[in-house]
């Protein structure tokens, strides 16, 4: 009685101690809406957008934005179900490589209608916010945080 009963606790211990290692137990599951208010208050804070700019210039950022994400959902799906032999290769090179081109395309087209409604000099603000947001929020799920306030609460603004 004594073996089964020592067993038994040393299996919930070795669970315990497994659950507490797995890779984002305790951690916040990923909410897009939450990231994407997150990153249009930084952008806005940081490119020095005012309110009625910003209600101009999001809505067709955040449709910009989907398309590209849509082209880059096509092109993993192209990756991911391709056959292992050459012309399927090429095939898929060829298509993957059309597919950012026009993925290309549609960023000149979204960034001419941007300059319509916001000044050269705060799109390209916003194009460096971008940038360093998404830098900030990879460092901060890879634990380099240093600080309150980043992963958790969006990057901080820049150091000037």
């Amino acid at each position: 009685m004594k073996r089964i009963t020592f067993v038994a606790l040393m299996a919930l211990f070795t669970m315990n101690l497994w659950a507490q290692q797995t890779p984002g137990a305790g951690m916040p599951r990923f909410n897009p809406q939450e990231f994407q208010q997150r990153m249009e208050e930084a952008l806005t804070r940081q490119a020095g957008l005012t309110s009625d700019e910003a209600k101009a210039f999001f809505p067709i950022y955040n449709e910009m934005k989907g398309k590209q994400r849509a082209i880059s959902v096509q092109i993993h799906q192209l990756k991911t179900q391709c056959k292992p032999d050459e012309a399927a290769y090429t095939a898929t090179i060829t298509k993957i490589k059309q597919l950012l081109v026009e993925s290309a395309q549609l960023e000149q087209t979204y960034y001419r209608r941007l300059l319509e409604v916001v000044p050269a000099s705060k799109v390209f603000k916003v194009m460096k916010a971008e940038d360093d947001f998404h830098r900030r929020m990879v460092q901060g799920q890879r634990g380099r945080r240093g600080g309150v306030g980043r992963g958790q609460g969006g990057p901080r603004p820049p150091q000037q």
